[in-house]
Order: structure tokens, then sequence, then C-alpha cells
């Protein structure tokens, strides 16, 4: 249950995050994002703090990606 509470939170977080860097990453959904942001939280030992670095992580691997392509 709390593991559920803190995704939740973690998500909102993120969400509100979102809008701001849209622009930023062309053909990266914010689902994308979000996803890949997730895994580096879970990476990290799911612990809280984080989620602004890993959403901004997220975006720059996915950037770096989309260069390479």
């Amino acid at each position: 249950m709390a593991d559920e509470r803190r995704q939740e939170s973690d998500n909102e977080e993120q969400s509100s995050f979102a809008d701001d860097g849209a622009a930023a990453r062309p053909g990266a959904t914010d689902d994308t994002v979000r996803s890949r942001a997730y895994e580096l939280y879970e990476r990290r030992g799911a612990q809280s703090g984080g989620d602004l670095d890993d959403w901004l992580e997220a975006e720059r691997e996915l950037r770096s990606t989309q260069d390479d392509e």
C-alpha cells in the first residue's frame, strides 16, 4: 500500500514537470519519459527524493537516443 502511494506521489510530481519540458524533447511522450524515470527510480532502490533528477535523466537519455537516429 505504501509503495502504491509513493508511486502515485512520484507520478503526480513528475507530471507537474512534464509540461515545462514538452517542447525540449520532440518525439518523447510524457508516458515514455515517465516510464523511463520510474525505471531509474527503481534502479536507485525506490528511494524517494530523486524524482526530478530521474525525470531529467530520462529526458536526457531519450533526447540522446533521438539525436542518434
